[in-house]
C-alpha cells in the first residue's frame, strides 16, 4: 500500500495595481506556476488548492467596544508525493 506525506504552502497572489485586468489575472497565474514548478522540482506532485478562513478575533480595546471576529479567506496549495514507493 502506497502512503503519501504531504506539503501545504500557502499562496496569496500579488496584483500590480487595484484594477483587475488581463494582464494582471496572467501576472498571478504566472506567480501560482512559478510556486507549482518550485515545488515540482523539489520533487512533490501538485494536488490541489484549498480556501482557508482564518478567524481574526478582535483585541481587548476593540472587544470592549462590540467589535466582533472577522474572517479571512486564502488559499492553500497541496503537494504530496509517495513516502513508500
Amino acid at each position: 500500500m502506497s502512503a503519501f506525506e504531504y506539503l501545504v504552502v500557502p499562496f496569496v497572489g500579488q496584483l500590480k495595481s487595484g484594477v483587475f485586468s488581463v494582464e494582471n489575472a496572467q501576472n498571478v497565474t504566472a506567480q501560482l506556476q512559478a510556486v507549482i514548478s518550485q515545488y515540482g522540482q523539489q520533487g512533490w506532485e501538485f494536488y490541489r488548492i484549498d480556501k482557508i478562513n482564518v478567524q481574526i478575533k478582535p483585541g481587548c480595546l476593540a472587544a470592549l467596544f462590540g467589535a466582533s471576529a472577522s474572517y479571512i479567506t486564502f488559499d492553500q496549495i497541496i503537494f504530496r508525493h509517495l513516502t513508500n514507493p
